[in-house]
């Protein structure tokens, strides 16, 4: 690392003043990288010696001068080694700014998460939702709180932060906060983009996220069976606005649409081949990838019931995120299910019994559901011990009479 380092003092002869000296200048080279400044000293262009990078002159005025360089070079030297043992990140712009006494403060973990956070709320309805930037203002409180209770300080400098620190974090976000396991996994995640991106802005050049493993969250999809879909479809409900959430859940159930995608689907995302066969093609929120599911016949159903009441163009006029989680629990203690009902269970009730119990191809079901990478899609395929034996005792039912075992 060392035979990169190099320093050198030369004059510029084209601003030679009137008094017939020239400025000495300082280069600073290191890993390719160069860095030039002023040593605000000045010499006579004929006593230079530029293989030396000193004056060869013997009055007071040039003695100065070299008295001083070599102090330059003895404290650029200096600080060299110091960020080797200490920051283990240097650049010539670092070194040079340390030496002469311009160093900007270094960025701290708040104040970087603080930009980002301002960044997206910027980009709100272009490139990022407003969920995305609650989670990003809940991530700086939770970071913000950590700090202050386990260090009484009011944020961190990224070249203090420490793998320990992570540790701790995680620990905190666990007993402190009570979170879950995937609570927990979300809140790291925000930390581990916000290291990304000091590495990528130079801040920092070493990931103290190596070596660290999370406890990665049991995932658990819920779905539901064919005949718990059954009884959502036919169970009496007499309030016509929890009526209509029951219908959402069931657009969600034959096609795949979260929330949030059904909220925003409008009228053009909905459309007929040469054919007659009818489609919705959209561009998922949470993804930004493409979603192409061909409709069945309930789905189409449920778009005629609810033809024209749609505002600004929009399919269906859905209610509020918390009113339809709400009214989505009644309708699970209506139809006297024995689990809690979420209206994402009717996107996991998609993947799992309307298409992969069917026999749709999972490559298929990846392109319905709008997924980045099949390896999600594959979350959908992995049978719970309850789905293992719905299915063996439709296979039961289907090869009851077709094996009979000899002397029976």
């Amino acid at each position: 690392m060392r035979s990169t380092f190099k320093h050198l003092f030369y004059i510029n002869r084209n601003k030679t003043k009137k008094n017939g000296l020239c400025p000495v200048m300082g280069r600073i080279t290191l890993d390719g990288g160069i860095s030039q400044f002023s040593t605000g000293l000045e010499t006579a262009p004929e006593l230079w010696d530029a293989k030396a990078g000193l004056s060869t002159g013997k009055s007071l005025h040039e003695l100065k001068v070299n008295r001083e360089l070599k102090e330059l070079s003895e404290a650029i030297e200096t600080h060299y080694a110091r960020m080797v043992e200490k920051d283990g990140y240097i650049t010539a712009e670092r070194v040079k700014n340390a030496v002469l006494g311009i160093a900007k403060e270094p960025t701290t973990l708040l104040k970087e998460l603080e930009e980002a956070t301002a960044e997206i709320e910027k980009s709100i309805g272009i490139n990022h939702t407003i969920a995305t930037y609650r989670s990003y203002v809940n991530a700086y409180m939770n970071l913000s709180r950590f700090i202050k209770t386990k260090y009484k300080k009011e944020d961190i400098p990224f070249n203090q932060l420490e793998y320990s620190i992570i540790e701790d974090y995680d620990l905190y976000l666990k007993t402190e906060q009570r979170m879950t396991t995937g609570s927990v996994m979300q809140h790291i995640v925000f930390l581990r983009k916000l290291i990304k991106r000091a590495m990528n802005k130079g801040i920092i050049s070493r990931n103290p996220f190596f070596g660290y493993v999370p406890d990665q969250p049991v995932s658990k999809h819920k779905w539901l069976s064919s005949e718990e879909i059954e009884k959502i479809m036919t169970t009496p409900i007499d309030k016509p606005s929890v009526d209509f959430v029951r219908d959402m859940f069931i657009f969600g159930v034959f096609t795949g649409l979260s929330y949030c995608d059904i909220k925003s689907l409008r009228k053009e995302q909905i459309l007929t081949d040469n054919k007659g066969n009818q489609w919705i093609s959209i561009q998922r929120k949470k993804t930004n990838t493409e979603s192409i599911v061909p409709l069945l016949d309930i789905p189409k159903e449920i778009i005629r019931k609810y033809e024209g009441t749609g505002e600004g163009g929009k399919a269906f006029k859905m209610l509020c995120m918390n009113v339809v989680c709400s009214y989505t629990k009644q309708i699970g203690k209506l139809c006297k299910l024995d689990k809690k009902l979420t209206f994402h269970m009717s996107r996991h009730s998609f993947g799992t019994t309307v298409c992969l119990s069917q026999g749709v191809p999972i490559e298929t079901l990846s392109q319905m559901m709008g997924h980045r990478n099949i390896k999600t899609t594959q979350i959908y395929a992995e049978i719970t011990g309850a789905k293992i034996e719905e299915d063996m005792q439709l296979l039961s039912k289907k090869i009851k009479n077709d094996y009979l075992l000899a002397g029976s």
